[in-house]
Formats: C-alpha cells, sequence, structure tokens
C-alpha cells in the first residue's frame, strides 16, 4: 500500500510538471507573438530572440516527454488513468451501497412474497382441479359399473369393494349415539364399515352401492380416529352408499 501510495505522489508531481512545462511553453509562445507584433524593434534582435525561444520550447517538450516516460515506467499509466479508475470505483461503491439499502431489501421481501404468494394460489387452483376430476371420475366408474338402467348391476361384491360395486352392510354390537354399526359382508377382506351419514334408522341390514370410500388408520382407542375399537394402526375403510334396499 505504502508503493503504491508512493506511485501515486509521484505520478501526480509528474502530472503537475507536465502542465507546468506545458503552461510555461504556452507562456513563452505568447511573449514571442507579444514581441513580434512591435513593430519598431530591430530586425536582427527580434531573431535571435525568436531562435532561443524555439529553443526553450524544444528543451520543455523534450523534458515533458521524458517526464511522462518516467511516469509510465513507474505505474504503467498515466495520472490521468489513476483518476479516472478512481471515479469508476467510487461509483461503484455507491452502487452497491444503493442495493444493499434497507429500502431496497424491503422491496425484495416483498417481491418475493408476491411470488410465493402467486405459486400458493396456483397449487390450490390445481388441487380443486383434481378434485373435480377425482369426483368425475368416480361418478363415471358408477355409472359404467351400474351398466343401463334397465338392467342394473346389483351383484353384490364380497371379496373386493370399489366405487360403483354393491355392498351388503350387517349391524354388528356396537353403535353410539343411538345409531347401529354396519359391516360389509364379505370374505377374507374386512374393516369396509357403512358411513353413519349413508342411513338413518337401525335396519337389519342395507343394501347400497358405493359412491365414495375413505381409507383411514386407527387411533388410540376412545378416540374419534378409532371410532369402532380397533387395534393401534389397523387401516379400516369407512363407505358410503347409495342405499338400493333395506327392510
Amino acid at each position: 500500500v505504502v508503493s503504491e501510495d508512493v506511485g501515486n505522489r509521484r505520478a501526480e508531481d509528474a502530472d503537475a510538471l507536465i502542465v507546468s512545462a506545458e503552461e510555461t511553453t504556452s507562456a513563452r509562445h505568447d511573449d514571442d507573438e507579444h514581441d513580434h507584433d512591435v513593430i519598431m524593434e530591430p530586425h536582427g534582435d527580434h531573431g535571435a530572440h525568436a531562435a532561443a525561444a524555439e529553443a526553450e520550447r524544444k528543451t520543455l517538450a523534450y523534458e515533458n516527454a521524458v517526464l511522462r516516460q518516467a511516469v509510465e515506467r513507474m505505474g504503467g499509466k498515466t495520472p490521468r488513468t489513476y483518476i479516472d479508475e478512481a471515479r469508476a470505483a467510487t461509483q461503484e461503491e455507491s452502487f452497491k451501497e444503493v442495493a444493499t439499502s434497507p429500502q431496497s431489501e424491503n422491496n425484495n421481501a416483498k417481491e418475493e412474497a408476491l411470488q410465493l404468494q402467486s405459486k400458493v394460489d396456483k397449487l390450490r387452483s390445481e388441487l380443486e382441479q383434481a378434485r373435480s376430476l377425482v369426483q368425475t371420475a368416480n361418478e363415471a366408474l358408477v355409472k359404467a359399473k351400474m351398466g343401463s338402467e334397465d338392467e342394473p348391476n346389483d351383484k353384490i361384491s364380497h371379496s373386493n369393494f370399489e366405487v360403483g360395486d354393491v355392498g351388503l352392510f350387517m349391524p354388528t354390537g356396537r353403535g353410539t349415539g343411538g345409531k347401529r354399526t354396519y359391516v360389509a359382508f364379505h370374505s377374507s377382506c374386512p374393516h369396509r364399515y357403512l358411513s353413519t351419514d349413508s342411513i338413518d334408522g337401525t335396519h337389519d341390514f342395507v343394501l347400497g352401492r358405493i359412491v365414495y370410500q375413505e381409507d383411514l388408520v386407527a387411533g388410540a382407542r376412545g378416540t374419534d380416529s378409532n371410532p369402532y375399537g380397533l387395534n393401534v394402526g389397523t387401516k379400516f375403510w369407512v363407505l358410503t352408499v347409495e342405499v338400493i334396499r333395506v327392510p
């Protein structure tokens, strides 16, 4: 750093010398022109004075060239180059301060928040579309399994339960709130329970077409996550049906 400061001071001194030399040359030249305007000066004196001025001008020009070469050898750049680089560095620092100011950071945070909100809105829209597609697919599956209106497909499923299948639900000994618990008649396909929203009253059996099924995992006994008293971790299904027949 000290070496660079010394080089900079030398460059500034050299530049000052160059300017001084140029100003001296200019002043000498102006004096020559002024002397040339004197009409009464003897011709011989004028020629000698002009020759001396020209010699001095050439001497100063030579010294000027020598000084510039010395400056270039010391730093490889002219003093004006150092000044321009210093100004450019100052401007760059100013731009960085503006970019990292609290106002700029606040604006960036707001912009990021808006972008995140836009992504959330887009995901919500896609989720709603997916739900709509699932509902449409379930309805189409129900219609396909029902067949024509004149010949509905009323075959009772017992080994596999899908949307559109017909299930026979029988009451069990369990029940809460005045409602009985119904489980689907099955073979090696347990834990299919009838949704309490599908029927009213206490029937001896319910024959219904499955329109929706939800798969769940039993939580702690005595809680809403395990309404059928199953072992913790047991997978079970709650089936919503369109009632076909009750006694």
